[in-house]
């Protein structure tokens, strides 16, 4: 069975991908522990990655393969307000890389390290928040935008690859004082989400799941109340195997687990 994941910084496992406890890997992992099939995953999540870019670089490799899941987990990205890029001319060099704006979600274990990381991330996170709320900010991609690449996605996955399930993983949580405005933002990213699954709910192929609901606001996060830690990629992880059980989304998968049980 291959598994194929989606989406940007938090699925490609940011500040847990050294210890392998990201998501991808612990859905992977509960699985096998429940069925003896052999389970293999496809991570193509990175760090400021947008849906446009996974259809222009994974679209047609994610077709030839034909896996028998896809965890979309696009959303996140696409919805947080950032400061214009016009006024990122006056700041530091390395300030001005996508993200490089935001707080970081943790620091180093060495003392003067970690008090030069906290000065300077402690600096960009308000400036940029400042330059948001004087100037006014923007989504890397417009809703309208995000829900037509969506569109088009999924109906691609489900016209030229008949046996693949989706499962739309819809955006967390994200604190209004570090990123101004994206809360609000990711609201309608997630009614994105849900018009996308309203249209091809009847395909019987796509699915839903709100993984923030088993989240704890804000201890399963980092400290920069964006990317979640390792408890919270656990509960992601949990959040789509309640999914994958509850709605049956991969039969041959269930009736191995139930052939198991027996």
């Amino acid at each position: 069975m291959r598994i194929i994941f989606l989406g940007g910084s938090i699925t490609e496992g940011l500040g847990v991908a050294r210890s392998g406890k990201t998501y991808a890997n612990l859905l992977k992992f509960k699985m096998s522990v429940k069925c003896s099939q052999k389970i293999e995953i496809l991570n193509f999540g990175a760090s400021a990655m947008q849906i446009n870019e996974s259809r222009m670089k994974y679209e047609s490799k994610i077709l030839e393969l034909k896996p028998e899941l896809i965890v979309f987990a696009h959303g996140n990205t696409e919805a947080v307000v950032r400061e214009q890029r016009k006024f990122l001319r006056y700041l530091p060099r390395r300030w001005r890389r996508p993200g490089w704006m935001d707080p970081r979600p943790y620091y180093s274990t060495r003392r003067l390290r970690r008090w030069l990381e906290k000065l300077e991330s402690g600096l960009r996170w308000r400036v940029k928040v400042s330059i948001i709320r004087i100037f006014g900010g923007k989504q890397w991609m417009g809703v309208e935008d995000f829900k037509r690449h969506t569109m088009e996605f999924v109906q691609a996955i489900l016209k030229y690859s008949p046996d693949t399930k989706i499962i739309l993983l819809t955006p967390g949580d994200i604190e209004e004082r570090y990123f101004p405005g994206s809360p609000e933002s990711m609201k309608l990213y997630r009614e994105a989400i849900h018009d996308v699954y309203k249209s091809f709910k009847s395909s019987g192929r796509l699915f839903m799941c709100d993984s923030s609901v088993k989240l704890h606001k804000w201890d399963d996060y980092f400290m920069d109340r964006f990317h979640p830690n390792e408890l919270g990629h656990d509960k992601i992880a949990e959040a789509l195997m309640d999914t994958i059980d509850d709605q049956n989304v991969l039969p041959d998968y269930t009736q191995l687990l139930e052939e198991v049980a027996q």
